[in-house]
């Protein structure tokens, strides 16, 4: 963590095979992003609308759920991916107001194209359009980010006033967490609901609704697929919460994780053990989002009002 933040390094070599070969890959992500649309929409107004909207004899409008999931999945990939390569785009040797615009760009463009199925669905058939064009400038974005990084990244990694930048990748990342919470709730929403008894019918189904009963194996399949990607998104923003603010992080972070594991987890155990867990399952969900929230003001506060200069910055 203390080369994230200064940039310093004892044993450079090692440090900088591990950057290029992570540039690299992402590099890779970015050819795949092509192959991926060219799969999906085929590189084609109509394509991306029927993909929405469905034929136009046979109107079949995509489901908020689904269109849910995937922004969910998305933001979480591309908030992660702003995160890394803004860290390295801080101490390249480009201007800085090309530096500042870039990274601004990055996050706003990745955010847009993240919520691009929304756009579309909102705005309706004939915005089809829109889809690609974010898909292209927030592509020419990454790779502008990478060529910085690949041919003008300083060796002497100091910090010579980058904390400005520090601050606006802090920030932008907790607007990005918001929006994460945002996207929770709808999805939480659209999949299950609010009630208990909604809670119950998805996970025990209900015949008279015609909805079939959760499988343990099933379940457990996603809680398992999601605990390394919460744990690793949850420790990067508790990190940001113990830069800028030296308070309750022990507790906060306990809490966190906590109530991380029961909502993952709760869904089997109302399979198992029947309607009673509920609840549970429904308080952890609101607890692990209001914490995400007070994480993400806390942030927001402190970079914005707080005279102190990362108070913990020195000890990571």
């Amino acid at each position: 963590m203390k080369f994230f933040w200064t940039g310093n390094m004892k044993n450079s070599r090692p440090i900088h095979t591990a950057i290029l070969l992570f540039t690299a890959f992402v590099f890779l992500f970015w050819i795949s992003a092509f192959v991926n649309f060219g799969l999906k929409f085929g590189y084609s107004v109509e394509k991306i609308e029927t993909y929405f909207f469905g034929e136009p004899d046979f109107p079949d409008e995509i489901s908020i759920a689904h269109i849910s999931e995937e922004t969910h999945i998305n933001l979480f990939i591309f908030s992660l991916l702003f995160l890394c390569i803004a860290a390295l785009l801080i101490y390249s040797t480009v201007d800085e107001k090309l530096k500042m615009g870039l990274i601004l760009s990055f996050a706003s463009l990745g955010l847009l194209y993240s919520l691009s199925d929304y756009i579309v669905v909102s705005l309706g058939n004939g915005y089809g359009i829109l889809k690609m064009l974010l898909f292209l400038l927030f592509q020419a974005v990454i790779l502008l980010s990478l060529l910085i990084i690949w041919f003008k990244n300083s060796r002497n990694r100091q910090d010579n006033g980058n904390s400005k930048f520090l601050v606006l990748l802090i920030f932008l990342f907790a607007v990005f967490n918001i929006f994460f919470v945002g996207l929770n709730f709808i999805l939480f929403a659209e999949k299950i609901g609010f009630t208990i008894s909604s809670v119950v019918d998805y996970y025990l189904g209900n015949a008279e609704k015609f909805i079939k009963p959760k499988s343990i194996k099933g379940l457990f399949e996603v809680a398992y697929l999601h605990l390394i990607p919460m744990a690793l998104y949850l420790i990067t923003l508790i990190h940001f919460v113990y830069v800028v603010n030296d308070k309750f992080n022990t507790t906060l972070t306990v809490l966190l994780f906590a109530f991380a594991i029961v909502d993952n987890f709760s869904g089997i155990l109302i399979v198992l053990l029947g309607r009673e867990i509920a609840g549970v399952k429904l308080f952890s969900f609101f607890m692990l989002q209001f914490l995400l929230i007070f994480s993400s003001v806390i942030l927001i506060y402190k970079l914005m009002f707080s005279k102190s200069n990362f108070p913990n910055r020195g000890r990571i």
